[in-house]
C-alpha cells in the first residue's frame, strides 16, 4: 500500500482525534459523548477543569453531574490575582458510594484535569468514572507510536516539524486494542516519519 506524504500541524492531529470519539454537544466545557463500544451504547459526561473555569461553570457541573447520578463537589478553592484557579479539591460519590478525591494545586496556575463518567444506556449503570488529567492539548490517554516505536506518555506533538511527518495513520476501538493491547483501548495515531 502506498503512503501519501502529506503536511499536517498539530492542530490537524487534534483533529483527526474526533475520529475516536462519536456525536460531540458541547456547552462550555461540559461535553457528552455518544460511544459504542462492544455492542453496547454508553453516554459519556466528560467535565473540563482548568485555570480558566468559572465558579458559574463549577455549579453548572455539579448539576450536570447529578443528572448521571453522581454527587460531585469541589472545595479548597484559591485563584490567582487574574482570577485563574491555583487550588481546587474535586470529589464525587455515586450511589452505590464510590467516591474519589483529586486535588490540584500550583503556585501559578492548576494543571488542567476532568472529570468523566460513562454511564450504560441499556442498563443505565455507571461503567467507568474518575478525574484524569490533562495531556497533549487533549489528547489525554491516547498511544503514539512514530516509526513503530511506542512514545512515552509525556510526548508533545508539538516536538515534532510537520515537514518531518510522512504519513499519519489513527486506529481506534477494536483495530488498536488488537494491534496494541490495553495500551490502544483510547486509540492510537501512528505517525511515520520521512
Amino acid at each position: 500500500m502506498k503512503s501519501l506524504k502529506i503536511k499536517i500541524s498539530a492542530p490537524v492531529i487534534a483533529l483527526l482525534l474526533c475520529v475516536l470519539s462519536a456525536n460531540v454537544q458541547a456547552q462550555s466545557n461540559s461535553f457528552t459523548f455518544s460511544k459504542k463500544e462492544n455492542n453496547e451504547n454508553f453516554k459519556i459526561l466528560k467535565l473540563d477543569i482548568n485555570s480558566a473555569t468559572t465558579e458559574n461553570q463549577l455549579t453548572s457541573y455539579i448539576a450536570d453531574a447529578e443528572k448521571e447520578g453522581v454527587l460531585l463537589s469541589f472545595s479548597n478553592i484559591k485563584r490567582n490575582a487574574k482570577g485563574n484557579l491555583t487550588s481546587i479539591s474535586a470529589a464525587y460519590k455515586t450511589k452505590e458510594n464510590k467516591t474519589k478525591i483529586h486535588t490540584a494545586e500550583n503556585k501559578i496556575v492548576i494543571d488542567p484535569f476532568y472529570f468523566y463518567v460513562a454511564t450504560s444506556e441499556k442498563s443505565k449503570t455507571i461503567e467507568k468514572i474518575g478525574f484524569k488529567l490533562k495531556k497533549n492539548g487533549g489528547m489525554d490517554n491516547v498511544l503514539f507510536v512514530v516509526d513503530g516505536q511506542e512514545i512515552d506518555s509525556q510526548f508533545n506533538i508539538s516536538m515534532i516539524d510537520p515537514d518531518d511527518i510522512e504519513a499519519i495513520h489513527v486506529l481506534k476501538n477494536e483495530k488498536a486494542t488488537a494491534k496494541y493491547g490495553d495500551k490502544g483501548e483510547n486509540g492510537v495515531i501512528e505517525i511515520t516519519l520521512k
